[in-house]
């Protein structure tokens, strides 16, 4: 056999055009129009707001023009979606070709999701289905969006936090990050400590009570529970019909949620990852008073700096990927990175933002850890946006460059 490789963006020389354009725009419908027309994104979703109380949500990315009918005829089911196969040896299996696309091959903008409403629209790199549930975005080709399928818990955490009574606030948004609620125990921990409370085993004495105490929460003061959960659910996710409530179509915001502990095959695995939990955090070393801020840091310029957040699968907002470190500690190695939050008043734009990674790789920088110290005291720092708020700054200053002629 042989494979050649396609990659739709080899061909879209219109990213910097784009940027440009995006960055002219003065109203939503600019926005939306360059995007339209231009098709530069490479391979983002884009969201935008503006002081009229509009929202835009736009998946134009480019995307291989493979619909639904094409995949079917022509690529092997067995493969699935992580990488799309296609018989190279039909013509009719290639990327269709539609002249109002801005370039060949790939789908032109009106058949790629976007939604305009009044309210709210939202992305937790997940599908556009549920941008809004108000207005699913339904019928794409699933190299665009899929719909009918689980939500990641990040995005049924956004939704649940959108969907409160009343205006949202600032506070609110950065809340969404900042508190660090890990969504995914709500789900599931009351289950976890009956099992507990039926389990007399002394070796998972201290690991019920850990879980019992959790705030349930990523933040640098939770205690070792968030350890237990995160290694209870790794093993346990992995179950077959792990779910008391499996996933329905209709309602994605609230299924699956419960462990289905009336299964022998669920309730045996639950055990199961409790003691290998204990039995794991025990050999790490790790007290039983550790906090995760002594567990999750990040090493700047020779400082180890604690980090609060964690990993998405667990429905945590703040999503961060750590890896092991030495006894029992985790390195951050991505995640949370530019954050920014917009509100208008009748000044203007007020804008509020973190660089969580700071500004410099360079350790003996000014700027290679001062951001990323301000993000673990989660001290949000104002964007002057004005030319007078940005002239006000001390450290401004003006370097101009000319060509000299010879």
């Amino acid at each position: 056999m042989a494979y050649s490789l396609r990659d739709a963006n080899l061909e879209n020389d219109r990213v910097l055009q784009q940027w440009y354009a995006m960055n002219q725009a003065s109203s939503v419908d600019a926005l939306q129009t360059s995007v339209n027309t231009i098709q530069g994104i490479p391979w983002v979703n884009t969201l935008a707001v503006d002081d009229q109380g509009q929202a835009l949500y736009m998946n134009l990315s480019v995307v291989p023009f493979v619909d639904a009918a094409k995949l079917a005829a022509c690529s092997d089911p067995r493969a699935g979606l992580e990488m799309i196969l296609l018989d190279g040896s039909r013509s009719a299996c290639g990327w269709t070709v539609d002249p109002a696309a801005a370039q060949k091959g790939i789908y032109p903008a009106s058949q790629l999701p976007q939604l305009r409403r009044s309210d709210y629209v939202q992305h937790s790199n997940d599908s556009a289905w549920m941008a809004n549930p108000e207005a699913p975005l339904t019928g794409f080709s699933p190299l665009i969006s899929q719909d009918n399928q689980p939500l990641g818990p990040r995005a049924r955490f956004a939704l649940q936090r959108l969907n409160q009574p009343g205006k949202i606030s600032l506070s609110d948004l950065q809340g969404m990050v900042m508190d660090n609620r890990v969504y995914l125990a709500g789900q599931v921990m009351p289950d976890l400590l009956t099992v507990c409370e039926g389990d007399d085993r002394p070796e998972l004495k201290a690991l019920c009570s850990s879980l019992k105490a959790w705030d349930q929460q990523a933040d640098l003061d939770s205690g070792i529970g968030l350890v237990h959960f995160q290694n209870i659910m790794a093993h346990v996710l992995e179950v077959p019909d792990v779910w008391r409530v499996p996933f329905d179509p209709a309602d994605p915001q609230h299924t699956p949620r419960g462990l289905n502990l009336q299964q022998p095959a669920v309730l045996a695995a639950v055990r199961e990852a409790l003691l290998a939990s204990a039995t794991a955090v025990k050999a790490s070393g790790l007290s039983p008073d550790v906090t995760w801020g002594e567990i999750q840091r990040v090493g700047k310029g020779g400082l180890q700096i604690p980090i609060h957040g964690g990993p998405a699968e667990l429905g945590v907002y703040n999503a961060m990927q750590s890896v092991p470190g030495e006894g029992g500690t985790r390195e951050v190695v991505s995640g949370t990175s530019y954050l920014q939050t917009v509100t208008f008043d009748r000044s203007g734009p007020q804008a509020q933002g973190l660089l969580a990674f700071s500004l410099s790789s360079d350790p003996s920088a000014r700027h290679s850890r001062d951001q990323t110290l301000a993000f673990s005291k989660k001290q949000w720092r104002p964007l002057p946006f004005s030319d007078a708020q940005i002239e006000a700054d001390p450290a401004y200053q003006t370097v101009r460059i000319s060509e000299k002629t010879h």
